[in-house]
């Protein structure tokens, strides 16, 4: 008995801290600009991908391949924060014109993907005809935007625009890579370790210190850096940090990339545990993240570090001692329980408003 609760313990370490590093990505784009980032969860599945692409094609150094994966991911963020956010935060011109000219792009990249690529760059027409569409694309925008000059800032603009991009950056995996589940080569091989009846896996051991040190550099970023005293300023008050010359914008996009990067890791860290990468692992896993992050209190990163390793640790033990088919009604369970009981979660506390 001792020997299973000890494994099981472990196994809820091993994911309550992949759920923690998604988690924080939630936590600190909320503390930031008070909106749930759901394309959060594809990002993290990115990372998986990006993960296996380099440890396919390039090397088999965990290392390397984390923080390759890690840096995509942080472009991604900030492609994702200029794309879908900040037109909807700041309704200027040149936001608008971005937006349309990356949907252009993805098209163009759907489309180049279900076509040769050697016959594209043999008929060059096709990337004129991209280039004089983007153009056209551009000066459309620009006069629609000049004739209305209305925002598109209300919190649920920008849940359906994060809702968009969370199934186009699915979409284009399954597009690119495939539907299909794809294998992670062995990239760690650690080996087991045995107190008596007790054995212990070493790649759960180093899964947990990797999320532990990843926690604790965003904490030194957060806490010990000019950047993320921007970041707490900016959280507290925009207006009042732009007054002490902060740039808001900055900041955000700074903390969108920090998020999908942490996203990124435990993406990697998921396809080395589990040797697979899917197209639609980012769903659950960004939902349980989510719940993690509301169980801690959304805002708090301690919150979602806490969070999470409660939630891995519950899901795991109900799992081992309930059934197996309560492993996503436990997560959700938790949600509605914490939503009931304490709305702002663990560490969260009442905001008042004034009317």
């Amino acid at each position: 008995m001792l020997e299973t609760v000890v494994q099981q313990f472990l196994n809820g370490l091993t994911l309550g801290g992949i759920y923690a590093l998604i988690a924080l990505g939630y936590t600190m784009v909320y503390g930031i600009v008070k909106l749930i980032n759901f394309a959060h969860g594809d990002i993290f599945m990115l990372g998986a991908f990006m993960g296996l692409m380099v440890a396919s094609q390039f090397t088999n150094n965990f290392f390397i391949i984390v923080i390759v994966a890690m840096a995509i991911c942080a472009v991604v963020g900030l492609l994702v924060e200029k794309t879908a956010y900040r037109p909807l935060r700041e309704s200027k011109p040149k936001n608008m014109i971005f937006t349309a000219v990356v949907v252009v792009l993805i098209l163009a990249v759907a489309f180049i993907s279900k076509t040769s690529v050697a016959n594209l760059f043999d008929n060059p027409s096709i990337f004129i005809g991209l280039a004089v569409f983007i153009v056209f694309t551009a000066w459309l925008v620009r006069g629609r935007l000049k004739s209305s000059n209305k925002g598109g800032s209300s919190r649920i603009n920008a849940l359906i625009s994060a809702i968009g991009m969370s199934i186009i950056i699915s979409n284009m995996v399954a597009l690119i890579r495939g539907p299909q589940r794809a294998t992670y080569p062995e990239v760690i091989s650690l080996g087991n370790i045995t107190f008596g009846t007790i054995t212990i896996s070493m790649l759960q051991i180093f899964i947990i210190l990797s999320s532990l040190v990843l926690m604790c550099i965003l904490y030194v970023v957060v806490h010990k850096t000019k950047a993320g005293v921007a970041m707490r300023a900016v959280s507290q008050n925009a207006d009042a940090a732009r007054l002490m010359g902060i740039n808001p914008n900055k900041i955000i996009a700074f903390t969108f990339a920090m998020g999908s990067a942490l996203a990124a890791a435990a993406g990697v860290l998921v396809g080395v545990y589990y040797t697979v990468a899917d197209p639609t692992m980012g769903n659950m896993y960004g939902l349980k993240a989510f719940v993690a992050a509301v169980l801690g209190g959304i805002g708090s990163i301690p919150g979602a570090m806490v969070g999470g390793v409660i939630l891995g640790v519950a899901e795991v033990f109900g799992v081992a001692f309930i059934a197996p088919s309560f492993r996503d009604a436990i997560a959700f369970g938790i949600l509605i329980l914490i939503l009931i009981v304490k709305p702002s979660g663990i560490f969260g506390s009442k905001a008042k408003e004034k009317v």
